[in-house]
């Protein structure tokens, strides 16, 4: 069977058919042509548009209702559930919001979170970290440093730098979402420009947190870096004292803030490989 995608000429097993419509039923209730509280077509209709059988359309419906995008009430029809009750950290929802649409918000809230988290970690691994993990947080940002210009083997080694830390900082809750956030980008950015920006971001955030560990329990808080507040923006003549930044960290642009986007919608989704129905 083939289908419209990326590459026309991918044939998709039914095993993956029910994810193909899964990915474009969400894109098209984020396109707005089903806006919240609105129902879907009937169930027949919907399979006969997607030249699906009605056991894959409903496992499809049943997998979106698990994510909390739809509410299904059988013999009353499915109905798309507002925005703010969906599970937006489920893999496959954030991943369709950040390729198909676009949304600075959603990035800009990652980011945070993200840095937060980082914060998190680096102060927990500052007390639990053990030797070996101690060598290989610190060869990690040896790579990170190497591969500054290299994207590949740069986004490598920042995986193992934030999968280390993780691992050492010991909070399972804290390492499942962030990994669930930082979905890989493979180096693939479409600008070169904004590819490099984003490297040199996230080797800032990762020297951080590499001080904050080094610098052991009871060290000061907040060592990763922040956006200095508009309030204070200097006079007229008058110079803003730079924010402080880990040792080793080169210092933020007044105004730029400590958020990592991954590609131009905010993460590379490894969706792309997927043929769309």
């Amino acid at each position: 069977m083939y289908v419209e995608g990326w590459n026309v000429h991918r044939v998709i097993r039914p095993a993956r058919l029910a994810n193909a419509v899964v990915e474009r039923l969400l894109l098209r209730i984020l396109e707005g042509e089903f806006p919240p509280g609105t129902d879907l077509p009937p169930e027949a209709a919907l399979a006969a548009e997607f030249a699906v059988s009605r056991t894959i359309l409903r496992e499809a419906l049943k997998a979106l209702e698990e994510k909390r995008v739809l509410r299904i009430r059988h013999g009353r029809g499915t109905t798309v559930r507002p925005k703010a009750e969906w599970n937006l950290l489920d893999p496959l929802v954030l991943s369709v919001q950040l390729e198909y649409e676009s949304s600075p918000e959603l990035v800009a809230e990652l980011g945070e979170v993200r840095t937060a988290l980082l914060t998190l970690m680096a102060e927990l691994a500052a007390r639990r970290i053990h030797p070996p993990q101690r060598e290989q947080l610190a060869a990690a940002l040896e790579r990170m440093r190497a591969a500054a210009e290299d994207p590949g083997p740069f986004h490598d080694a920042a995986m193992a730098f934030t999968r280390t830390l993780a691992e050492a900082a010991g909070n399972e809750v804290a390492r499942c979402v962030i990994e669930t956030i930082d979905v890989p980008y493979g180096g693939q950015e479409d600008n070169p420009a904004k590819l490099v920006e984003t490297m040199k971001l996230r080797l800032l955030l990762a020297e951080a947190a590499h001080a904050t560990v080094a610098a052991g329990p009871g060290a000061p808080a907040g060592s990763l870096p922040v956006p200095a507040p508009a309030s204070a923006a200097a006079a007229p003549g008058q110079q803003v004292p730079a924010p402080a930044t880990a040792p080793g960290a080169q210092p933020l642009r007044q105004g730029q803030v400590a958020t990592v986007p991954l590609n131009r919608h905010g993460v590379r989704t490894p969706m792309q490989q997927s043929a769309r129905v």
